[in-house]
């Protein structure tokens, strides 16, 4: 790897300097250094393939590790202490300290993942080049590469679109430049250091949820506001319905069915204008308002325009790709944020090596399955879902038989103190086959997980069956779903 010429930051995280000079042809130009470009670049590089990863942060990871899903998640295991050692200790803690602990230790995670992910990169030599910096695509082979020191022109034999996403603004919001995003409370070195008293959050999907849960454990007096008539409706109404009454007994205020209008300054404090959908309206202060009504595909700023002019096909949804995670011209892949969809870490990471499977291959062989997909939200506890949904197999005319185990037959959960989680297990009416699963549980990203291999694996009744899951745990819901069944039926 050539490691040449100047700092990723103002700080230098990993004593570690990028090359910032990419020159030559290659066989893939990766655009962004997320989830969605560097697992495949690295699959690539370590096969021999001449490889240039260009981002303009400078860092790999995306906004996963910069601004997401891993600070959140860092965040949410204090948020967890301070909530257990006044419930289970009945003890009390200052939360604002907690907070600036809380965030040092954030971005003791995010520093030591951003170093982890430098040295795999360095373990690949001089296969893998990656650039801080803008590309900016000229046609299928070509690429220019701007940095510090100018404009570079390379080409390739293939390029990757992995630029991710981007915060959507509410059209017509008056006051938006007022509001904070998931940037203000999760980004490396911007995370507000000073908790609020109150906090409005405009939007209940992925972010705004499990913001308002994080903050509602630091004490934070929280109110949710929805266009939509639930939280996360994306989601499962059941998962939807369990969500908010988790919401709601973590003290979270729910506004659903309103839109917010205007965002103003009164003294020290911001109030929120919103309009429901009977023509009332609703005004809300807080010392915050927070934006989180969700993101959309990055498509500006890096060229696709002088692709849409050779055939690249893309909406304001996303690139369109095929099950190869292949665009509409040949030698032009795209995974992750940028494609629509599921825009989640591990959704990307999967389509980033489809593509290099496939680039490598140089036929349509490996096959990228968006129902084999976990969606899961960190909320208290955990909720999520994966496979087809109910409603999808009523549309399509598939028979199905539906499993609800409850947790309070669950030792763990209730040792969590969670005796109202449950799971879900769709299968085939035809051959007991899994075709989806829901959970409101004590990790339900594992239990999913599990499903999620289940789907993609085609296992069934019997193969739940027999699992012999260690006790206690959540996973036993996985067997004991199929063996309730059967004992209840």
């Amino acid at each position: 790897m050539k490691i040449k010429a100047r700092l990723i930051f103002e700080e230098d995280f990993y004593n570690r300097e990028i090359m910032n000079r990419p020159s030559g042809t290659y066989d893939v130009v990766f655009i962004g250094g997320g989830g969605a470009s560097y697992p495949g670049a690295f699959e690539l590089a370590k096969k021999g393939h001449r490889v240039l990863v260009v981002d303009d942060k400078g860092v790999l990871g995306g906004v996963c590790l910069y601004a997401g899903c891993v600070p959140s998640k860092a965040l949410r295991r204090w948020a967890l202490a301070v909530r257990d050692t006044e419930v289970i200790g009945n003890a009390k803690v200052d939360p604002d300290d907690v907070w600036r602990r809380a965030i040092e230790a954030k971005e003791g995670v995010q520093k030591e993942v951003f170093g982890q992910l430098d040295w795999l990169a360095r373990q690949l030599g001089e296969s893998l080049d990656f650039v801080k910096g803008w590309a900016s695509i000229r046609d299928e082979r070509n690429v220019v590469i701007r940095t510090d020191e100018g404009e570079f022109n390379v080409t390739t034999k293939f390029i990757h679109l992995g630029a991710g996403s981007v915060d959507v603004i509410p059209p017509g919001l008056q006051g938006a430049e007022l509001a904070l995003t998931s940037d203000d409370l999760y980004a490396y070195g911007r995370s507000m250091r000073d908790l609020p008293d109150s906090m409005v959050i405009v939007g209940a999907g992925y972010v705004g949820v499990e913001t308002a849960v994080l903050l509602s454990m630091f004490k934070v007096k929280v109110t949710l506001v929805e266009m939509m008539d639930r939280p996360l409706p994306n989601m499962p109404m059941d998962v939807s319905r369990s969500v908010l009454r988790g919401l709601q007994r973590l003290g979270v205020t729910v506004h659903l069915g309103a839109r917010a209008s205007s965002i103003e300054r009164k003294g020290n404090t911001k109030v929120l204008r919103a309009v429901k959908r009977d023509g009332s309206a609703l005004e809300l202060e807080a010392d915050e308002v927070m934006l989180a009504v969700g993101r959309r595909p990055r498509l500006e700023g890096y060229g696709l325009e002088s692709l849409a002019a050779r055939g690249l096909k893309y909406s304001r949804d996303g690139v369109s790709v095929d099950e190869y995670m292949r665009t509409s011209l040949p030698n032009v892949f795209a995974a992750g944020d940028v494609i629509g969809g599921a825009m989640l870490y591990h959704a990307a990471l999967v389509g980033s090596l489809v593509a290099a499977r496939n680039m490598e291959a140089g036929t349509n062989k490996y096959r990228y399955n968006p129902i084999t997909i976990p969606r899961v939200v960190f909320t208290h506890p955990e909720a999520g879902y994966v496979g087809y949904t109910e409603e999808q197999l009523r549309q399509a005319g598939v028979g199905y038989t539906v499993i609800r185990y409850s947790m309070k037959a669950n030792s763990y959960s209730l040792i969590e103190g969670m005796p109202d989680a449950w799971v879900k297990v769709i299968v085939s009416k035809e051959d007991g086959r899994v075709l989806g699963a829901q959970a409101y549980a004590p990790e339900a990203h594992s239990i999913l997980a599990a499903f999620a291999l289940g789907l993609m694996r085609g296992l069934g009744r019997e193969d739940f069956y027999w699992l012999a899951a260690p006790h206690p745990s959540p996973i036993e819901a996985l067997p004991e779903s199929f063996r309730m069944a059967e004992l209840l039926d």
